[in-house]
């Protein structure tokens, strides 16, 4: 077969007339070996590496050129014989090299004998441009060096004109299918072959993945987290809170409610009132809106309730009142219902235990307090159903009773016990002891030791007449000490002596006094107590006292009711004189629960009670004392009644205004800024 090179702009271009196909066996015939067909592009060749084996030794490619050499270095000689090609002519033509362990010429010889024609479907030119120096080709040596190297194929560009290349790699055979057409004046184009396997599947793993079940999942992922985003949205929306007022302690403005319990409820059917039936009761507090009850003279003391003043001990309470058991439920059963409960302890009995110090206390008077520790350990056994019955924790000591004075102990005893504050009565006959400041602030750290938090704070009060016993130059240092150290300070209201007036005067000079810093005790009202005659008995109208309690709750700060108020309790009538031996408790009645007979309610019929009924003015079960019920929980609800004042740049601006017509009707307005104001008229 004849075969022509042109040389022509320093390129070879070569052509075989008839396709030749190795033969399987050269006895047997001509067998065509099997072809895999692959598309070549550029994206391709850049992401597969090539993985057809190393070519044999002797293989040396026609079309290699200018440094395109095969397991050897190309020498000028075998470029010369390149050269020496005839230039062939006609349509596009394949060339196919097979790898025999023949000679060159050998090689050839089987070439020719094993050409056959071959007609393409579709005639196309493609052709070959090399860039490359022959000079360059020796610093290769190999094919498998050239292969792998990145920069032989970094000039290769894809031709517009070429149709396909198809790259069969199988033992040792390289197919390569160059069309091409004889255009423009038989003259190739420059243009390059480019070489590519594709990778195996399995080598990417992500193929194998289920991706219509990830496209589901991500779907139905992203509209559940909206949907959860939706949903936390409208509950935080759904859970603000209605009213943005300001937050205020339970002590403050809250609504007390003083209780006398040898006169309240009998539940032993003794005659006497007692802490069983404070307990049972706790519905008719809840129902008048009382947030705080205020135990008043429980101790244990000779002939109680008549002599309830001659207090013998402030850690036993009085057997007619019950055990430490009956005390705890009473407790715990307006802790129920969010009522709290401050104690009064009486401090002047003890007047000369507490002035000394605990040493002088313990040496002059060793064989009382050995007896009191002695009575605090049997109560703290006989205790089974309070918190005392831990011996390690709520026991008291010798050790507490000979390191503090007989009130730290007290009101530590008293606090372990479910009390949420102590009211220290008669502190005003202390202020003239050297100590008074230093005891006032040991009391105030021992409260503070059983607060949990400000929702539980444990606080003291006092009367208004302990800072009235002091003089406000001399004594600066005792009533900064009260100031610092009390939560409320209990202040009587007089509605009687002075009219509307004096009434008016008394109320702004106490708010004045206790408002001149954000820190200082907030003041809590009363009208009626354990000490003064009762209210309805003091006023020209029985149903006045009803009146006089809604006045006092328009008040800022924290208002107070005196048990049997509500409903125009009167003082016991004597006119006989046949009880001037108990007239000092002559305001102290048992209560009217029922309409029917005064008896019923407080205790049996057949039963006669330690003080005989007085009058009332209606009773419980009347429901009178329902507006007291609605002026609470407006009270409650509404910061213009419940708040003390506005602060504002350290300036103390009242919230109230009062107006007097006359000396006998009294006007409060109470307003609060971005609030509703409220007025109330009482005559």
């Amino acid at each position: 077969m004849e075969m022509s090179v042109s040389k022509e702009n320093g390129l070879i271009g070569t052509i075989l007339p008839k396709v030749c196909y190795p033969s399987v066996d050269a006895t047997n015939g001509l067998v065509p070996s099997p072809v895999s067909e692959f598309l070549a592009d550029e994206e391709a060749a850049s992401t597969c590496p090539l993985l057809t084996p190393s070519p044999p030794a002797e293989f040396e490619h026609p079309l290699s050129t200018n440094g395109m050499a095969y397991e050897r270095q190309i020498s000028p000689t075998s470029i010369d014989e390149l050269t020496s090609l005839p230039t062939l002519n006609g349509n596009g033509t394949l060339a196919f090299v097979n790898d025999m362990p023949t000679s060159q010429h050998n090689q050839s010889h089987n070439i020719q004998e094993s050409q056959q024609e071959f007609t393409p479907k579709s005639s196309v030119q493609s052709v070959m441009e090399s860039s490359s120096s022959s000079s360059s080709v020796t610093q290769e040596p190999t094919v498998c060096a050239q292969l792998l190297s990145s920069h032989h194929y970094q000039h290769l560009t894809k031709a517009s004109d070429v149709d396909q290349v198809f790259l069969y790699t199988s033992q040792i055979y390289i197919y390569v299918y160059i069309f091409s057409k004889a255009e423009n004046g038989g003259k190739p184009p420059l243009t390059g072959i480019q070489l590519a396997v594709r990778k195996s599947p399995d080598d990417f793993c992500f193929m194998d993945w289920n991706w219509p079940l990830i496209r589901k999942f991500s779907f139905w992922g992203s509209i559940s987290l909206m949907v959860a985003c939706v949903c936390i949205v409208i509950t935080l929306i759904a859970g603000l809170p209605n009213k943005c007022n300001p937050v205020h302690a339970w002590w403050q403005g809250n609504l007390f409610y003083e209780v006398f319990p040898g006169s309240f409820m009998d539940d032993n059917l003794d005659g006497i009132g007692d802490f069983r039936g404070l307990g049972r009761q706790t519905p008719y507090f809840s129902s008048l809106g009382i947030k705080v009850v205020r135990l008043n003279s429980i101790f244990l003391a000779e002939h109680y309730p008549e002599n309830y003043e001659n207090v013998l001990n402030l850690t036993e309470i009085a057997p007619v009142l019950g055990h430490f058991k009956d005390f705890n439920f009473a407790v715990s059963m307006l802790h129920k219902r969010n009522i709290s409960v401050v104690l009064d302890l009486p401090i002047s009995p003890f007047l000369k235990e507490i002035s000394k110090t605990p040493n002088e206390n313990l040496k002059t008077n060793d064989h009382d307090r050995n007896n009191w520790v002695a009575v605090m350990d049997l109560i703290a056994e006989n205790g089974s159903e309070s918190q005392i019955t831990d011996h390690n924790t709520n026991r008291i000591k010798r050790k507490d009773a000979e390191s503090e004075n007989m009130i730290s102990t007290a009101i530590r005893f008293w606090l372990k016990n479910g009390v949420d504050g102590i009211y220290l009565k008669g502190l005003e006959y202390l202020v003239d002891e050297p100590n008074f400041s230093s005891l006032v602030r040991e009391w105030k750290k021992i409260a503070k030791s059983y607060s949990e938090d400000w929702e539980h704070e444990k606080i003291l009060m006092c009367s208004m007449e302990v800072l009235n016993a002091m003089d406000p130059e001399d004594d600066s240092r005792k009533v900064n000490a009260v100031l610092s150290n009390m939560d409320l300070i209990d202040v009587k209201l007089d509605i009687v002596s002075n009219g509307t007036k004096g009434l008016k005067q008394q109320i702004d000079k106490a708010i004045k006094y206790l408002s001149r810093k954000p820190s200082y005790p907030w003041i809590h009202w009363h009208m009626g107590d354990i000490h003064s005659k009762r209210l309805t008995s003091q006023l020209p109208i029985a149903n006045a006292s009803l009146a006089a309690i809604m006045f006092e709750m328009m008040l800022p700060g924290t208002p107070s009711i005196f048990y049997g108020d509500e409903i125009g309790l009167e003082d016991f009538k004597d006119s006989d004189g046949e009880r001037e031996d108990i007239s000092h408790i002559h305001h102290l009645p048992p209560m009217h629960w029922s309409t029917n007979t005064p008896s019923v309610g407080f205790t049996q019929p057949h039963i006669l009670p330690w003080l005989p009924f007085s009058a009332a003015r209606t009773d419980v079960e009347a429901g009178e004392q329902n507006i007291i019920h609605i002026i609470s929980r407006l009270r409650a609800e509404s910061p213009s009644i419940y708040m003390n004042g506005v602060w504002k740049d350290n300036e103390y601006i009242p919230n109230y205004v009062i107006r007097t017509v006359d000396n006998d009707i009294v006007i409060v307005e109470r307003s609060y800024p971005r609030r509703h104001s409220f007025v109330i008229v009482t005559t």
